[in-house]
């Protein structure tokens, strides 16, 4: 199955298609955050905040659908990653 069509499911109240989705794509966006944070407990954080914000967003029908999922994902933890570092200075 497709992450579009995991997205798509799942914006029509399928849970399960956000749960495949989530072990499908976190050990490589933990990574992801890993490299760039060097913390555990940090990239946990961030790994976490970075699927609420896609669960939120998918929620409100706000993807768009482009068929780059992971990307999507990655440049919202980025995204967290740099809003981590500004409010800490």
């Amino acid at each position: 199955m497709t992450d579009s069509s995991l997205v798509s499911l799942y914006q029509n109240g399928n849970e399960k298609a956000l749960e495949i989705l989530i072990d499908r794509h976190q050990k490589d966006l933990f990574s992801f955050i890993y490299y760039k944070v060097l913390n555990d407990d940090l990239s946990n954080d961030i790994l976490q905040d970075t699927f609420m914000k896609i669960i939120v967003t998918l929620k409100q029908n706000r993807y768009n659908e482009d068929g780059k999922f992971i990307l999507w994902a990655k440049r919202i933890a980025y995204n967290l990653i740099i809003d981590h570092y500004r409010v800490k200075s």
